[in-house]
C-alpha cells in the first residue's frame, strides 16, 4: 500500500519543504524514502520512493539533472533537494524537466536535517499502512460477515466512515485472456494498484480491496450516475492497458447503511455474471444491460420474473433434464458469442452444422424464432434472470 505525495507534502510543510516544480505529479504514490547522492545509487531505486539529496557529490546542474532523470526512470515518486551548501539554486533546465515530466521537485533549506523529515514521512507511511489494513479487513468483514457488526462498525467509524453515508459496491472480476497467464490473484493485486492510481482524483470517495481474482471498489457519497461514468472510463483504460486479461464489471444498488454492504456486493457479483454472459471479446461492458438488471433487481415480486423465465425457457430446461441434453448451455454460449454461429461452434468445439441443428431444435422446442428481435430479446432477458433465481 502507498500514499500520494500530496498527502505527505501536507505533513512535511512544517519543515519548510516547498514544491517548486512537477505539481501535476502530486498524485504519485510513495511507499518509502531513500537518500541518493550519486547517479550510481539512483540506479538502485525500486520505485515509488521519495528521494532526498544534499548534493554532496553533485558538481554542477548537469549532474543534478542526470540524477533526477535516473530517479524518474526508476519510477521514483519525486525528489527533495537540500539547498544552501552544495546546491545553491535550482536551474531553469531542471525545473522545466520536472514540470514537463510531472515529477515533483521540492527544496528545503540547509538548516533542516534530512533525517528529521524522513522520520516524519516514515511514521506517516507506516501509520497509513496500518490504517489501510484495518479499513481493508473491516470492509471485508462487512461484506462477508455482515451479522458480526462488532468486527467492522466501530473500526470504520473510527477512521471517518459514517453508517448513513451513501455506499455503492462494485466488483471487477479478472480472467486470463489466454493460457499463458497464471496466478490471477497476483494480477488482481497489480490491477488494484492501477485502479488506485487512476482514481486518485476521488481518493476521498472510494476504497479498494482484493478478494481472490476480484477487485472490490466501495464508493461512498457518489451517485449511481457518477459511479457508472467512473467505471466505464476505468474499464476502457484497463481493457487497453491489460490486453492479457478480461474484465467483468458489476455494480450494486446504492445503500445508505454500512450494514448493507454485503447486499451491494452480492448484487454486483450478479451483474458481473451477467456481463460475463453478454461479453463479446470485441465489445466493451454494456451499461444498458446493467440498467436492465437493476430494474429486475428492484422488483419486489420476484415471482413475476420467475414466471417470465419459466414461460420463456422453462420448457427447454425440462427437455434437457428429461433427455439429458445441453440445449440451455448451448443457448447461453450462443448469446455469450453475440449470437454468431461460427464463434459459438468454436467456443464449444463443435461443427457449425451441429450448432445450427441445435439452434433449430431450440426454436422448435420453445416455439420461437431467434432471428426475430422480440423472441431474441425475451430469451436474452430470461437468461439474465437465471442469475437472480
Amino acid at each position: 500500500m502507498s500514499i500520494s505525495i500530496e498527502y505527505l507534502y501536507k505533513d512535511i510543510k512544517k519543515h519548510d519543504v516547498k514544491l517548486i516544480a512537477g505539481e501535476r505529479g502530486l498524485n504519485n504514490k510513495v511507499r518509502w524514502t531513500h537518500i541518493v547522492e550519486s547517479e550510481e545509487i539512483a540506479s538502485f531505486l525500486q520505485g515509488e520512493e521519495i528521494v532526498f539529496t544534499t548534493g554532496v557529490s553533485i558538481n554542477n546542474d548537469t549532474t543534478l539533472l542526470n540524477i533526477i532523470k535516473i530517479t524518474k526512470n526508476q519510477n521514483a515518486s519525486g525528489i527533495v533537494v537540500n539547498t544552501g551548501k552544495y546546491i545553491k539554486e535550482i536551474s531553469k533546465e531542471v525545473i522545466d524537466y520536472c514540470n514537463e515530466n510531472n515529477y515533483p521537485l521540492f527544496v528545503m533549506p540547509w538548516n533542516i536535517r534530512i533525517p528529521d523529515v524522513m522520520r516524519d514521512l516514515t511514521i506517516t507511511i507506516l501509520e497509513s499502512e496500518r490504517t489501510y489494513a484495518e479499513i481493508s479487513n473491516a470492509i471485508k468483514d462487512a461484506i462477508f460477515l455482515p451479522t458480526h457488526e462488532e468486527l467492522y462498525i466501530q473500526t470504520l467509524e473510527k477512521v471517518g466512515f459514517k453508517c448513513d453515508w451513501d455506499y455503492i459496491v462494485s466488483i471487477i472480476e479478472l480472467e486470463a485472456n489466454d493460457d499463458t497467464i497464471k496466478n490471477i490473484p497476483n494480477h488482481a493485486e497489480r490491477v488494484k494498484s492501477y485502479i488506485e492510481d487512476k482514481l486518485s482524483y476521488i481518493r476521498n470517495n472510494y476504497f479498494t480491496v482484493n478478494v481472490g481474482k476480484s477487485v472490490i471498489i466501495v464508493f461512498y457519497n457518489k451517485t449511481d450516475l457518477e459511479v457508472d461514468k467512473i467505471l466505464k472510463k476505468l474499464y476502457v483504460l484497463m481493457d487497453k492497458d491489460y490486453k492479457m486479461l478480461k474484465f467483468y464489471v458489476g455494480i450494486g444498488k446504492h445503500t445508505n447503511n454500512l450494514k448493507n454492504l454485503y447486499r451491494g456486493y452480492e448484487e454486483a457479483k450478479n451483474v458481473a455474471k451477467i456481463n460475463r454472459l453478454i461479453r463479446n471479446n470485441n465489445v466493451h461492458i454494456r451499461y444498458s444491460e446493467v440498467a436492465i438488471y437493476r430494474l429486475l433487481l428492484g422488483m419486489d415480486n420476484k415471482d413475476i420474473i420467475k414466471e417470465f423465465h419459466d414461460e420463456t425457457i422453462g420448457d427447454l430446461e425440462v427437455y434437457d433434464k428429461v433427455n439429458n441434453t445441453d440445449y440451455v448451455e448451448l443457448l447461453i454460449s450462443y448469446f455469450e458469442n453475440n449470437c454468431k454461429i461460427n464463434e459459438t461452434a468454436k467456443s464449444l468445439y463443435l461443427h457449425r452444422n451441429t450448432v445450427n441443428y441445435k439452434i433449430n431444435k431450440i426454436e422448435e422446442i420453445l416455439d420461437l424464432n431467434l432471428d426475430d428481435i422480440g423472441d431474441k430479446s425475451k430469451i436474452y432477458l430470461s437468461l439474465m434472470i437465471r442469475y437472480l433465481l
